[in-house]
């Protein structure tokens, strides 16, 4: 929840709890409260005041009511693999992070590699950060990270890829 919803919702809470402490006080034969709210009520004027209060905190009871059942945003941290009428399998963001860096090992001139992993309708979309030996060329070793990768996520994981990108952040510039 916001900062402001959550301001909103303390201090509406403070007006329930007064509201609350008010109606026992009068349970319990304290006429006061009412008298005051018989003076406030008198005048065409205070009532309208009244009216607007009154409606001010409808208001804030309809939002709070609306931030209540709207769904929280989760960040995807899964993906579902399959779903059918036996359940449902899902795999966590952090496997297929293992399963994409256990397949890097099949190609060679990688030095560093950083896996960036969503979800889509389409399929998982992998972002590749890598470094890579200079002496490799980098259309070979990224369509061979591109197959590697995508072979691996849909053999082992049984997720379907939509995309793979490559992005070479760094020549790892160190002899041999």
């Amino acid at each position: 929840m916001p900062v402001m919803g959550r301001l909103v919702l303390f201090i509406y809470n403070l007006v329930i709890l007064a509201l609350a402490g008010v109606v026992i006080a009068v349970s319990w034969g304290w006429s006061d409260p009412l008298t005051y709210l018989n003076t406030a009520a008198s005048t065409p004027e205070s009532r309208l005041v009244l009216g607007g209060v009154g409606i001010i905190l409808a208001i804030i009871a309809l939002i709070m009511l609306v931030w209540g059942l709207k769904p929280s945003k989760r960040v995807a941290d899964t993906v579902v693999v399959e779903n059918s009428m036996a359940g449902e399998v899902s795999m966590s963001i952090a496997a297929i992070k293992a399963i994409i860096m256990k397949a890097i090992r099949q190609v060679e001139g990688i030095k560093e590699l950083r896996p960036e992993v969503s979800n889509s309708s389409a399929g998982v979309i992998v972002k590749l950060h890598t470094m890579i030996n200079p002496e490799h060329s980098v259309p070979e070793i990224a369509q061979s990270l591109q197959n590697v990768v995508r072979d691996n996520l849909e053999k082992v994981g049984g997720l379907q890829v939509a995309e793979i990108k490559v992005l070479v952040d760094d020549f790892n510039t160190a002899s041999k």
